[in-house]
């Protein structure tokens, strides 16, 4: 099942969680701190703490890439051990994704859900409602999904979310309506590194001539 629609997406959104933590510890090093003393401690606690959670983030993702489903459990510890910071929510997409690769949902929304309630950037966020609404409308649940998906403004993710919302007008067997969410997913530079699409256009096209000549 594709949830994810291509890999450019996931690199991207590793590139903004690694931009927001940066820019958080810059944020955290400078806030509070007053004289030298503290400064140096503070900042030599920080890189500590850095240090360790990026190793131990570094083998959460080895294990998950090379063992899979093996690693689950391993992984949603790390997730709950390191919530809220980005650590944690980044491990959450990681676990999620493989999850949704041995068709295991409901582990896979409970991560996304974790991931979006410890992330406050506004991309980031709409990358995992999109994820959220494509996992939810596999588990026949296409009322939460939309909820999800409504959610969703920021413009850079507009052909995702029309391709999505045509996903929930077909699994409704609303056809029409799903032609126009493709076509809208289409014209707003879908067709990028995503050829679904335009099978799905393909597909819906062919469906419709057959109901035209029953």
């Amino acid at each position: 099942m594709d949830i994810y629609s291509t890999e450019e997406q996931q690199l991207e959104t590793l590139k903004r969680w690694w931009q927001e933590y940066g820019k958080s510890i810059i944020l955290g090093a400078v806030i509070g701190l007053g004289g030298l003393f503290g400064w140096r401690y503070y900042q030599s606690h920080q890189i500590e703490t850095r240090a360790a959670g990026a190793e131990a983030f570094a083998q959460i993702s080895e294990q998950l890439a090379t063992e899979g489903q093996a690693a689950f459990e391993q992984a949603s510890a790390f997730v709950e051990q390191n919530q809220g910071n980005n650590y944690g929510e980044l491990a959450a997409l990681l676990l999620a994704a493989e999850a949704v690769k041995v068709n295991d949902l409901a582990l896979a929304r409970q991560q996304l859900e974790l991931a979006l309630a410890g992330t406050e950037d506004p991309a980031l966020s709409d990358t995992i409602r999109l994820r959220l609404a494509r996992v939810l409308l596999a588990q026949n649940e296409p009322t939460e999904a939309q909820s999800y998906l409504d959610n969703v403004t920021a413009d850079a993710f507009g052909a995702l979310r029309s391709e999505v919302q045509g996903d929930l007008f077909m699994a409704q067997e609303q056809r029409d309506a799903a032609g126009d969410a493709y076509r809208a997913a289409r014209d707003a530079g879908g067709l990028t590194d995503n050829p679904g699409l335009q099978l799905k256009l393909d597909n819906l096209a062919v469906s419709t001539e057959l109901g035209d000549e029953e």
